[in-house]
């Protein structure tokens, strides 16, 4: 997307009230039901006693720390920085890329679907406006969530369905 693209839908979404309530609303809310179901999940499997539980606690975890070590020395500056405009929401300066949000609601998707399914799939319709969010608010790039999806892809599946799978 060009520059000119994010101030256009800055722009746009500023104008339309409605939009920007249902923008916030969504960056704001939606991870809280992805929190939730990971959280339930590990609980269930630790009363269960069950072995999975290790490698689906830890496996997000070890995403998360490894995308935030490559944020922290890309050191991206986030759209509004770089181009010039107020984002919708509030947000502190660079490390923009890969967003942790994107990469935290793809990784804790393929935990979910790794135990259930049905869960993994309403989880990933959720991550999918998550992802979205980050760029509408204008804090990330559109490469900044596609390289925090591709990371958690790449190592959910190498993972939950490699290595673990077998």
């Amino acid at each position: 997307m060009k520059p000119e693209s994010y101030i256009k839908l800055n722009e746009y979404i500023k104008s339309h009230k409605n939009f920007e309530s249902a923008v916030i609303f969504i960056d704001k809310n939606f991870p809280k039901p992805v929190v939730f179901i990971f959280y339930s999940m590990l609980a269930f499997l630790a009363v269960k006693r069950d072995r999975r539980f290790f490698a689906c606690a830890a496996i997000p975890w070890i995403d998360f720390y490894l995308v935030t070590k490559l944020r922290n020395k890309l050191n991206r500056k986030r759209p509004f920085e770089n181009i010039g405009f107020e984002p919708i929401i509030m947000h502190s300066k660079g490390k923009s890329c890969p967003s942790r949000h994107a990469s935290s609601s793809v990784i804790i998707t393929f935990a979910v679907y790794f135990i259930s399914p049905f869960l993994g799939i309403i989880t990933g319709i959720i991550s999918v406006f998550v992802c979205f969010s980050r760029i509408l608010t204008g804090v990330h790039y559109i490469s900044d969530v596609i390289a925090g999806i591709s990371i958690s892809i790449f190592i959910g599946t190498a993972t939950f369905f490699g290595i673990l799978k077998n």
